[in-house]
């Protein structure tokens, strides 16, 4: 007992000391930079609104999550992706969402930079947006770009990257690129594309199978990751929304199905509807995202960037995880090097298990290819703070390798205190190695 309490106060003094140095460093760097530090990112009120903003102050890193693993050095302990690149074994990583990402306050970017330092992220992961909305501009698909971008002609991808990649202390962190595969406005411009569920009805979100494999769908998103990664040389690609949960009945799937299955028609209930909830239409859904996933990692080769993928919480006790939603964990694991479960405990398709279910079920089954993603939507808009350190801690407490957090957007003062505390109960010796 006095072992341990010694213990948490020795960590207590460890952080306070961390802090008061990335404050310092802070400074210091603001100051031989030039850069005041209440000046910082603010704006002529006289400048023109469609001008490029100028970058951030750039960061020096002293080391690099992209040096081979032979010269890591007090760098991120590493492991080899399943394409041959390097990843870190462990990892606290904070979610900055598109909102965030391509916002018109001028002080967030610097101010989020100022938040990862705080709470000792060791990567963070940027929503670049989404195959008919991104954050950057991109001259060979100008009606992709988002209307921030096509008003400001900045690259808010690169904005970000130069604020994050570096903590204050000149650490290097993980960059992860988040790729939306919903759609909105494609699926405005072209009604077609949209998926249909059993009773006619289009979805306003979700493209449909038959779009994605015999559409241009899969095509633009290899086009899209391949061009983040040409541009960003990022750490890892991860790939969330791609699923298919009810969308997928039109007669272009049905066509789709039919190819697939070999039948003619949906399996059917005895009353005559489409059983929806049939095993051949689950096995359907989970070979179409496998193998679009396939096609992704194919298309970074062999030393490309790791490769992650967000997954829907289990809602049975299937051990496949959402195979009603085309997610089956072990094909995906196949071609991808980590599956971030959702533990959104405010979302009801997707809190039926406790973290410690969800641990006992898959993390520690292949501790290294799970990450556990906390998000803070709730019912009525965002969860507690109460709730979320209980979640944080009860991480911790199974000593995960990889954990998140998303999004940035929904996080106020007590919910980074929250985080803070938690991680910073993270045995010392794990940060020292990021």
């Amino acid at each position: 007992m006095i072992a341990a309490k010694q213990l948490r106060q020795r960590r207590k003094v460890t952080a306070a000391i961390s802090g008061l140095a990335t404050i310092f460093a802070i400074v210091a760097t603001c100051y031989v930079l030039g850069f005041p530090i209440l000046a910082l990112y603010q704006q002529d009120s006289t400048q023109d609104p469609t001008a490029v903003a100028a970058m951030p102050p750039q960061r020096t890193c002293q080391d690099s999550p992209r040096a081979t693993a032979s010269s890591m050095g007090n760098d991120f302990d590493m492991l080899q992706s399943k394409k041959g690149s390097i990843m870190p074994d462990f990892s606290r990583v904070v979610n900055v969402g598109f909102e965030d990402i391509a916002t018109e306050d001028p002080g967030r970017i610097s101010e989020l930079a100022m938040r990862l330092d705080s709470v000792r992220a060791t990567g963070v992961s940027l929503s670049i947006g989404r195959l008919d909305w991104v954050a950057f501009p991109w001259p060979a698909h100008p009606d992709v770009e988002s209307s921030e971008v096509a008003q400001t002609g900045r690259d808010y991808v690169a904005e970000a990257i130069s604020a994050f990649r570096c903590d204050a202390l000149g650490r290097s962190r993980t960059i992860y690129l988040n790729i939306d595969t919903l759609l909105g406005r494609e699926l405005e411009r072209q009604p077609s594309l949209a998926g249909i569920n059993t009773e006619g009805h289009s979805s306003e979100n979700w493209a449909s199978i038959s779009a994605w494999k015999e559409g241009e769908l899969e095509e633009k998103l290899v086009e899209l990751v391949n061009e983040a990664v040409r541009r960003y040389e990022p750490d890892g690609i991860n790939i969330t929304e791609l699923m298919f949960p009810n969308y997928t009945f039109g007669d272009d799937d049905l066509a789709n199905f039919a190819k697939y299955s070999g039948l003619s028609d949906w399996p059917r209930s005895a009353d005559g509807t489409i059983d929806s909830t049939s095993e051949q239409i689950y096995q359907w859904r989970s070979s179409t995202v496998t193998s679009i996933m396939r096609n992704v990692a194919t298309s970074l080769g062999e030393t490309g960037p790791m490769l992650t993928m967000d997954v829907r919480s289990p809602a049975s006790e299937d051990p496949r995880g959402r195979p009603d939603s085309g997610q089956d964990y072990s094909q995906l694991l196949q071609v991808v090097d980590r599956l971030n479960i959702w533990n959104f405990r405010g979302i009801a398709s997707s809190n039926r298990f406790s973290t410690s279910e969800l641990v006992k079920r898959y993390i520690d089954q292949e501790p290294e290819r799970y990450s556990l993603e906390i998000g803070l939507w709730g019912a009525d808009g965002s969860l507690d703070s109460r709730t979320v350190s209980e979640e944080l801690r009860n991480a911790e407490k199974h000593s995960l390798l990889h954990v998140s957090i998303t999004p940035t957007s929904l996080m106020d003062d007590s919910i980074w205190a929250a985080l803070s505390d938690a991680w910073d109960q993270v045995p010392v010796a794990q940060h020292d190695a990021s």
